[in-house]
């Protein structure tokens, strides 16, 4: 699908922001019915998973969502070949594009975009989109981010060049990097990705010369630009704020709209479903878009099932979020439900002393990136601003002396291009990473100075 396509699917999404709540609830029940219909004649696994559990083909399209039964990381990567109803499709060869082939524009079987999760609970886990389901993350994202800009002024933008500055994590496939690199090309923007690990003078001589319209990024990495700005390092106007993947506290936001002069659209997402919500300041909390997406937030647990992806089937899929619900009032400007907060996603950037002497930082995604044989997981802790240890837990049998000097090449090649070769770092073998268990994640980074 190309511009007009991706346009035309905006355009239709966008029409369920002017829908009434009652027929958004309607919408969304006729599309999970229709994804558990597909689900139980067409994936293996779900159709031997709900059998086990008495659920028939009648019960399909009565029983209460809630009582059908949920699936978890485990359950999912288990039996991954197994929940995908495309036959062609299988882990071990995606794991193997994923080793030869780079470029995130290429496709597995030329029509799969893989992405994959940070790895915060564990090794990152692949998730497969189809054209069909790429395309409706695209045009969901752009229409959550287009604000009150219509589609005509929206097409004159993207004629006129906008120019589209994502500030993240742009190595590997993570989703949000992939997403932002699709869309921005895709609706006809001007982009530059910019690597959160490359050295702050880079950051500031590549974003005074793209001069961006519309700032993607991470809430830390809009920090240190917002900071540069106010240190009169960086200058430019911007007229759109888009954050994402990691919380935006208040006090972020008040300190971004006081430096930017512009609101901020916060996108709720995950690998499992890259658009999920968005919270805007005049929405008093996030709306989730329940017309893609059927999201279950419980006391203690949170599912979500995508309902766009028929290739994966990810039914009441158990998340590691944690979110509080948020009551509707009278007057909503959108006609989906809400969320207050989301817990449980904070991970520290690690600060040091770089090459001259001055301050530098590594952002736990981009550390988190690291490849090698044999690894289940990993973990940075801070020793000082001029040294770390990276902790790793091996699967049995591997090699340490192996994954020790793989590691290495890819860290040292991480603090070359930050310049910051002086840092003293080890690689330590553990037995496990724990995991917190206020957010049921192991942090990526904690810090013993």
């Amino acid at each position: 699908m190309g511009y007009i396509g991706l346009m035309t699917k905006t355009n239709k999404l966008n029409h369920n922001f002017q829908k009434s709540r009652s027929e958004i609830l309607d919408k969304r029940e006729q599309k999970v019915r229709e994804l558990l219909k597909h689900a139980y004649y067409n994936s293996e696994f779900y159709h031997e998973y709900y059998s086990s559990y008495g659920i028939r083909d009648g019960d399909i399209r009565e029983i209460p969502i809630n009582k059908i039964p949920s699936i978890d990381k485990k359950i999912f990567v288990e039996n991954f070949n197994r929940i995908v109803t495309d036959k062609r499709v299988n882990l071990q060869h995606i794991e193997r594009f994923l080793m030869k082939e780079k470029s995130r524009d290429k496709k597995y079987l030329d029509e799969y975009a893989i992405v994959h999760s940070s790895g915060s609970t564990g090794k990152p886990t692949c998730f497969i989109y189809d054209r069909n389901s790429w395309e409706t993350i695209l045009a969901a994202g752009f229409r959550a981010c287009k604000g009150e800009v219509g589609l005509k002024e929206a097409i004159s933008k993207s004629l006129r060049g906008l120019r589209v500055l994502y500030v993240a994590a742009t190595e590997g496939r993570f989703g949000g990097a992939m997403a932002a690199n699709s869309g921005i090309k895709g609706f006809g923007f001007r982009p530059l990705l910019l690597n959160i690990n490359l050295s702050l003078e880079l950051w500031i001589d590549k974003i005074n010369r793209f001069n961006p319209d519309v700032i993607i990024g991470y809430p830390s990495a809009i920090k240190i630009l917002c900071d540069l700005i106010s240190d009169n390092k960086i200058k430019i106007n911007v007229f759109r704020v888009i954050t994402g993947g990691e919380p935006t506290t208040r006090e972020q936001r008040r300190y971004f709209q006081s430096v930017l002069h512009t609101d901020i659209f916060n996108i709720y997402g995950a690998s499992e479903s890259i658009i999920m919500g968005l919270e805007r300041d005049t929405y008093q909390g996030f709306y989730i878009f329940d017309d893609i997406n059927y999201l279950e937030v419980e006391e203690e647990h949170t599912f979500i099932t995508p309902l766009y992806n028929y290739s994966q089937p990810l039914i009441r899929y158990k998340l590691t979020d944690k979110l509080m619900s948020a009551e509707r009032l009278e007057n909503e400007a959108l006609p989906f439900s809400k969320i207050k907060e989301i817990m449980g996603r904070n991970e520290e950037i690690m600060w040091f002393i770089n090459d001259k002497g001055e301050k530098d930082f590594l952002h736990p995604l981009i550390i988190n990136t690291l490849e090698a044989e044999g690894i289940i997981g990993y973990q940075f802790v801070q020793r000082s601003n001029r040294m770390f240890e990276i902790r790793v837990e091996l699967r049995q049998g591997a090699d340490f002396n192996t994954t020790q000097n793989q590691l290495r090449k890819q860290m040292d090649n991480i603090l070359k291009e930050k310049k910051l070769l002086y840092l003293n770092y080890r690689i330590k073998q553990v037995n496990t990473i724990p995991i917190n268990t206020s957010t049921g994640k192991s942090n990526v980074v904690i810090k013993e100075i």
